[in-house]
């Protein structure tokens, strides 16, 4: 049987020609939702939040339909359901309508990045999570394009937050940075559906951090501007004095009565309530003498049923005679309410602190740099310490602590512990006797210092050296103010050398801007000596105990016969006030200074162990001068220059008056220079430096 012969062929190169048409004529990828349709392959669409337009690079722009019903009812017709992409992009559109204009521009700032990022963490989370897909399915019939990366704003964000990177929590290998083209999608290994979006991940840890960050560098920020605190952490009064007007006239009628019973001609005719005391003025009949009136004191205050009675005679700048009678109720003067005086805050005078009332209701300020210096007494709970408050607490609220620097001495341990670590402290507060002294020392010598520099520049104060300085750029100086709480302890320990000091700072400091409040409750002559008192001519007396008491602090009585609890006496030499102080409770102090402390750091200019060292140096220097470190460098100094002043040591060594005077003392022991010869400078004795090996390696 014959079988038709034939050899079977493999159609491999015609097939494989086929493919490979086909590849070729596939150079991009086509959406379905066009005119024509190039893939059967259906992809979900996925929406980053206002990234609607991630497809936009693979779409053939020249063929796109604009007409999105068109397109609707094509896809409609040939898929059987509405177009997926064309949703996400009305979705896109809208979303691009509310982008900020800020988000648009070229020049992005570090709070364009912050808006941003909140921005886009809202959209992520109003946003809804469509079904994953993997990436290689979603591009493995695609030729990818190679695109070069535009600067985005996860660029900006990564420089601006250095510390921050994307956090991995599904797997421990460092994954490959992406562009930011590229949409970034993570599957959780503990449920394949749910996805965990890394720009969400970022934007919180970018919170996070900003949050931290805004909680480290808002405490405490030791160079920032000074603000005060706010007022409303002071407490308030009533704002006006309650007068009972049938009260004060029974007063006047007694006080009438009791004047016609001694024979003496005159009647009330005015009379003025303050917080403390009603003054009452009388005018007196022709030929009267005033030292009537005062002779009848205690009749009058017998008469009028009151605890005390003073009696000014007469008023100064009036033709009447004051009588003082307290009043029953005793009104607190805030220092709140002083304070909130607009005129008295920003007058421009961070030295100019409030006192209290007057009787006549006028506020008392207290002027420190025309003081120059103030002396207080008081007994315990006169309010001799509320007053040092008020003064601390108006240089708080009025002086920046790069004008005005305080030194508090406080020797009881426990009257200014509540100002420890305000911005306005030169030094921590001191409580030891010995470091006193040493503070005062140190305030002697930067006095002398001051006189220096004012003298290169030719100003003869702080005031103009202050302006000349602020004209060539310079550094100004701040002004000092060192109060010391209780002299008493500071002359008990140490009297000759803090008397010393006190005397040196009342009589030259002034010009110089350093300023000396004391205060004491033992107002005798053995603390409050006639060569301190001499040049300090501000006094303020608070309640005292005796007559004697009333003299050693005012030079005049009167002072005994005050009701504490504020009242005062106040007289700047030549004019008297009788004043109600301003208080301040522990309560608003602690608000205070914690506002302080929480927003601002100390910024000391010495420490203790400074002062101590300084002591050290000083009694070393008495018993002997070669054990001061500029001894031997003077002595050069004195021997090479062939001139032998105090003001040249000082000016070369940058000392202090003191110093330099014990280091010439010591140059006149070893006979190195002559003795004092009053206004003249010294001569010096030996004239070369291997005379002078001689004299320090010498015996004496």
């Amino acid at each position: 049987m014959k079988k038709n012969f034939f050899i079977p062929q493999i159609e491999e190169k015609e097939e494989k020609k086929e493919t490979l048409e086909e590849e070729k004529k596939e150079k991009g990828f086509t959406s379905p939702a066009g005119t024509r349709q190039q893939n059967k392959i259906v992809y979900s669409s996925i929406s980053y939040g206002n990234k609607g337009m991630q497809y936009e690079s693979y779409r053939d722009k020249d063929k796109k339909t604009e007409n999105t019903e068109e397109i609707n009812r094509r896809f409609l017709e040939t898929y059987g359901s509405q177009s997926n992409l064309i949703q996400s992009e009305r979705k896109s559109q809208a979303n691009a309508a509310k982008i900020p204009s800020y988000l648009q521009r070229e020049d992005i700032t570090p709070e364009d990045v912050k808006r941003k990022r909140e921005y886009n963490l809202d959209l992520t989370q109003e946003g809804e999570v469509l079904k994953t897909i993997d990436r290689s399915e979603l591009f493995k019939d695609e030729v990818k394009k190679e695109v070069e990366p535009k600067p985005d704003l996860r660029t900006i964000e990564r420089e601006y937050f250095e510390e921050l990177e994307p956090v991995t929590e599904l797997s421990e290998e460092k994954r490959p940075r992406r562009s930011r083209s590229e949409p970034v999608i993570r599957k959780d290994d503990s449920d394949g559906q749910s996805i965990i979006l890394e720009e969400e991940i970022r934007n919180q840890k970018v919170r996070e951090f900003q949050t931290e960050f805004e909680e480290k560098t808002t405490t405490k920020r030791k160079h920032r501007r000074y603000r005060a605190p706010s007022l409303d952490l002071l407490a308030q009064g009533r704002g006006h004095l309650q007068i009972d007007k049938v009260a004060s006239q029974k007063q006047i009628d007694t006080i009438n009565q009791t004047l016609e019973e001694f024979g003496i001609s005159g009647e009330v005719v005015n009379y003025v309530k303050g917080p403390a005391v009603t003054q009452f003025e009388i005018s007196l009949g022709g030929g009267v003498k005033v030292e009537r009136v005062q002779n009848i004191s205690r009749n009058l205050q017998m008469n009028l049923e009151c605890k005390s009675l003073r009696i000014e005679a007469p008023i100064p700048g009036k033709s009447t005679v004051g009588i003082e009678v307290p009043n029953p109720v005793q009104e607190i003067v805030y220092l709140g309410d002083m304070l909130r005086d607009k005129a008295f805050l920003n007058d421009g005078n961070p030295l100019n602190v409030a006192l209290g009332i007057a009787i006549d209701g006028s506020p008392i300020h207290l002027n420190i740099k025309e003081m120059p210096h103030a002396l207080i007494a008081g007994t315990p709970g006169s309010g001799k310490s509320v007053c040092l408050n008020s003064i601390i607490m108006s240089i708080i609220y009025k002086a920046d602590p790069s004008e005005v620097k305080l030194i508090l001495i406080d020797p009881k341990f426990i009257e200014f512990s509540n100002f420890e670590d305000i911005p306005h402290l030169a030094t921590p507060i001191i409580n030891e006797s010995k470091i006193a002294q040493g503070s005062l020392r140190w305030a002697v010598d930067e006095m002398e210092n001051r006189y220096l520099k004012f003298k290169s520049a030719k100003r003869k104060n702080i005031a103009s050296y202050n302006e000349y300085m602020e004209e060539t750029n310079g550094e100004k100086l701040p002004y000092f103010v060192i109060i010391i709480d209780e002299l008493a302890d500071l002359m008990a320990i140490a009297g000759n050398q803090v008397e010393e000091y006190i005397q040196r700072i009342a009589q030259k400091a002034r010009a110089a801007g350093i300023h000396l409040i004391m205060a004491t409750q033992r107002p005798s002559t053995d603390v409050i000596k006639g060569t301190v008192k001499a040049n300090i001519l501000t006094r303020i007396a608070f309640a005292v105990t005796s007559q004697v008491d009333s003299f050693t602090i005012l030079d005049k009585s009167g002072a005994e016969e005050l009701l504490g609890k504020g009242d005062m006496l106040y007289t700047d030499g030549v004019n008297e006030y009788r004043i109600q102080g301003a208080y301040v409770s522990e309560k608003e102090i602690i608000r205070i200074t914690k506002f302080l402390n929480e927003t601002y750091e100390p910024e000391y200019m010495f420490d203790q162990e400074d002062l101590r060292e300084k002591i050290v140096q000083e009694h070393m220097a008495d018993t002997d001068p070669r054990n001061d470190e500029l001894f031997e460098p003077v002595a050069r100094y004195v021997v090479e220059m062939q001139t032998g002043s105090i003001s040249s040591i000082q000016s070369r060594f940058k000392v202090g008056f003191t110093r330099a005077q014990s280091l010439m003392h010591g140059l006149e022991m070893l006979e190195i220079v002559s003795e004092n010869k009053g206004t003249t400078s010294r001569d010096v004795l030996v004239k070369t430096l291997e005379e002078l090996e001689e004299k320090l390696n010498g015996d004496y």
